[in-house]
């Protein structure tokens, strides 16, 4: 499918970007005017006139009390700033890693946001994962543009306030932690200088803006604490304390493991005044004009909160649309030059809510194909007089039905004609180049630059005389059987997704001569669909036949299975191969889609190319019957190792403690599996006894709770934090040249660390009984060497093994020596006999 530049589909809706009148949380809902309580909220948002920017490395590094206390509290428009999206993270909840992470962590601040109701950014730094120094990760991120990222926020945001989480220093530990501290500070002083980033105005129009206080967060450092803020307060309109709110908030974090219980009573939050324009004072808004605007304004917003009090919502509503008129646009005197877009936001809820203005807007099909037409039902109830639909450039919108009366429902009916070149998913940067830790938003125009996402696809607007009454985004919606009412968002996708499995292969020198690869086809039009599905093979390698398909309807699939053979003689090393699907009407697609979705947040797509990689590379087995393997977190090391030929059978817990464990040369524990599978440590002696008996263990890393709860057979610990090698190219020497597991099936050497991504290890032992014998011993750079990473201790007749090395990054990734290294820990099973 041909691809148009991302400038061309976005630019059209940047409007939309600003001034989408519906929070989040309610465009996947069903219409809802939020009644009394949103009432209150919106015309508290208001009053206040004050702006609290804060400043984080990462999804769930934020302070959602802070911030929820902040707006609900007191009505301070605030937003987070988080470096990245969390790409380089664990998932607790699923298979996601990498930039997929990256968009179910994306997704997740937003659903806390829902809940807080602050504002979300980011800059394009891409998490690369755990670093420990600054001088690390600024070799990962160019400074300069981290900084012009944060300064570009600051400078479109225009806070009064910001508040940093980090310090910047070393005690901040991580450090893009300490990269985010850092920033914050300079970008203080950065935003209001004129001579620094001045392509910002020039480019994209925004101005220098001198914020007047920097705080800092004492959370994890209270005896530097100038300000305490009460989190324990209780928020009248939903019976809740700020505290607990901002819990159930934190807790939407599900992939990093960030549940929170919702305890009442007293609760500090604490602040540290670090720079500020202005002497004196230690309170938040001290030497800050926090007025709500001119008299007039003031007093329009004044009364129409005293006659929302009293029930005379249609009084209150006019008194908001006068108020509305003194904001930038009508030619009346400015409000407060810092958030005319935020206060007009706010006045539309407020007056739509008393009003009880309902909008719904739903499209015939969620999937919206390159030169296919969607149908668009809008009804309105209230006194709304116009309805449109707003479309990216170059999209058809014909109005088919009109509709809308004076009084009573409003309807309208519209088709919209979805172009030839429209690009897929509504992500605006691309994937990343290899190696790169920055996503490109050079094709993306200036106002969406660091917010989530790109502007849904489809948005209604709702008008009466005085105005906008509610935007609402366009949703697909059918009825489940189960769960009732479910929605869906619009998503530009392929007319026809190919999908590769597995993406990454590793094949054996002398082995594999031949694989066959699933090549699975989606058809997402309603119409007919013939053509040929094919493979574009490396030069020299023996091509295949194209096989023809044929789908009829949306979501239609044919998988497709091609036998690939490497040529007789092939030098090892890193191979592509394309996917593609041809119609007969010329039409080629070489697009999968990656689909992100989970029950509490949004679901994504992001396009991605149609490609296998196939590394080939000498990997020896041990001979084995079975494997039993109980899976972890985020763990695709068994669909890895079953795919070179390793005899793996799935276990969980329920079957470990039941199942007759003699059949298995070895059972494998996935990564973190003791907090995902909640039977595991209830089986736990059992396992121990299959390794005393003559048995296999080989434990993949975990956290605390292992060593906590004792599940090893001998006593081991963890530092806090716990000790890592995050350095994937850090040398590793070995302590026991004579050890089996460096030279059976495989002879390990230099070589077979070569490749690794992200990290070497981590949750490596810090200390362990001396009946533990270590095998390798690795560092970062400038610090003290880690002997942890694979343990191997005999227990009884057997042995067992707890290794911190990062295997759930390397085997899905194709890493050739880690596979090597695997099967030398499996072949350990034939050394016990």
């Amino acid at each position: 499918m041909s691809r148009c530049p991302a400038r061309s589909v976005l630019a059209p809706l940047i409007a939309l970007v600003a001034v989408c009148s519906t929070p989040l949380g309610a465009q996947l809902a069903p219409p809802s005017t939020g009644g009394v309580v949103a009432v209150r909220q919106e015309l508290r948002m208001l009053r206040a006139g004050t702006r609290v920017l804060m400043i984080g490395a990462h999804p769930d590094d934020e302070d959602t009390e802070l911030l929820t206390l902040l707006i609900r509290g007191r009505g301070v428009e605030a937003a987070y700033l988080s470096l990245n999206r969390g790409e380089g993270g664990q998932n607790l909840i699923g298979p996601e890693l990498g930039e997929p992470l990256g968009l179910l962590r994306t997704e997740e601040l937003l659903a806390a946001r829902q809940l807080d109701g602050a504002q979300q950014f980011f800059t394009r730094a891409y998490d690369f994962g755990f670093s420990k120094t600054l001088s690390d990760t600024w070799a990962h991120w160019p400074q300069d543009t981290v900084l012009k990222d944060v300064v570009r926020i600051i400078r479109r945001f225009r806070p009064q306030v910001i508040v940093s989480i980090f310090s910047g220093t070393p005690a901040d530990g991580h450090g893009q932690h300490q990269a985010a501290g850092w920033a914050a500070r300079q970008a203080f002083r950065a935003a209001g200088d004129s001579t620094r980033f001045p392509e910002l105005k020039r480019e994209e129009g925004l101005a220098p803006w001198s914020p007047t206080t920097l705080f800092r967060s004492t959370r994890f450092d209270t005896t530097a604490t100038t300000l305490i803020l009460d989190g324990g307060a209780v928020d009248a309109d939903l019976g809740r304390s700020f505290h607990q709110i901002a819990m159930e908030s934190r807790s939407r974090h599900r992939s990093q493991d960030m549940g929170r219980l919702q305890e009442i009573g007293p609760s500090p939050v604490r602040l540290m005044r670090w720079d500020s324009r202005v002497a004196g004072g230690t309170g938040l808004f001290d030497g800050i004009d926090t007025a709500a605007g001119p008299g007039d304004y003031v007093a329009l917003v004044d009364s129409a909160r005293a006659l929302a009090e009293r029930g005379a919502d249609g009084r209150a509503a006019a008194l908001l649309a006068a108020a509305e008129a003194l904001l930038p646009g009508s030619g009346q005197r400015v409000a407060d030059e810092t958030a005319p877009d935020d206060r007009r936001r706010h006045l539309h809820r407020a007056r739509a809510a008393l009003l009880g203005v309902l909008v719904d807007a739903v499209a015939d099909a969620a999937a919206l194909v390159p030169g296919a037409t969607v149908h668009v039902s809008v009804l309105a109830s209230g006194p709304v007089t116009a309805l449109s639909l707003r479309a990216p450039d170059g999209w058809t919108v014909t109005r088919e039905a009109p509709g809308v009366g004076t009084t009573g429902d409003a309807t309208a009916r519209f088709a919209v004609r979805v172009p030839d070149a429209a690009n897929a998913g509504d992500v605006y940067w691309p994937p990343l180049a290899s190696g790169a830790a920055l996503y490109d938003w050079s094709t993306a125009p200036p106002p969406v630059r660091g917010l989530p996402f790109g502007p849904a696809a489809l948005t209604v607007t709702a008008s009466d005389a005085s105005g906008t009454l509610v935007e609402r985004e366009v949703t697909y919606r059918f009825n489940d059987p189960a769960r009732g009412e479910q929605r869906l968002p619009l998503d530009v996708v392929p007319r026809l997704g190919i999908a590769v499995s597995p993406a990454v292969q590793l094949w054996r020198t002398g082995h594999d001569t031949a694989r066959t690869v699933t090549v699975t086809v989606t058809h997402e039009g309603a119409d007919t669909t013939r053509g040929t599905v094919g493979l574009r093979l490396p030069s020299g390698w023996a091509p295949v036949p194209a096989q023809p398909f044929t789908l009829a309807g949306a979501g239609q699939q044919q998988r497709f299975a091609f036998r690939l053979r490497i040529p007789a003689v092939v030098t090892p090393g890193r191979y592509r191969v394309g996917a593609y699907a041809a119609e007969r009407g010329g039409v080629t697609d070489t697009l999968d889609l990656v689909r992100v979705g989970y029950e509490h947040v949004r679901p994504r797509v992001r396009p991605r190319a149609a490609v296998l990689v196939i590394d080939v590379a000498p990997l020896l087995l041990p001979v084995l019957r079975r494997v039993g393997y109980l899976r972890g977190a985020a763990d695709g090391v068994a669909d890895a190792l079953a795919s070179v030929g390793v005899p793996l059978e799935p276990l969980d817990g329920a079957a470990l403690a039941r199942a007759d464990l003699s059949r298995y040369d070895a059972i494998v524990i996935g990564p973190r599996a003791y907090e995902t599978d909640t039977a595991l440590p209830a089986a736990n002696a059992r396992l121990i006894a299959y390794a005393r008996a003559g048995g296999l263990v080989i434990v993949q890393y975990q956290q605390y709770g292992f060593v906590r709860g004792g599940f090893a057979p001998y006593p081991l610990a963890l530092a806090s934090p716990h000790d890592r090698v995050t350095d994937e190219t850090a040398p590793v020497s070995v302590i026991d040249p004579a050890a089996r597991l460096l030279h059976v099936p495989n002879r390990l050497g230099p070589d077979d660390w070569a490749g690794w991504v992200q990290e070497r290890a981590l949750y490596v032992p810090h200390s362990w009984d001396a009946r533990y014998r270590p095998v390798f011993s690795m560092h970062d750079p400038d610090a003290p060497p880690l002997d942890g990473s694979v343990l191997v201790a005999p227990v009884g007749r057997g042995t067992y093994v707890y290794t911190g090395l990062s295997f759930f990054r390397q085997l899905p990734a194709g890493v050739p020596g880690a596979f090597r290294l695997f099967a030398n820990l499996l072949g350990l099973a034939r050394a016990r006999r």
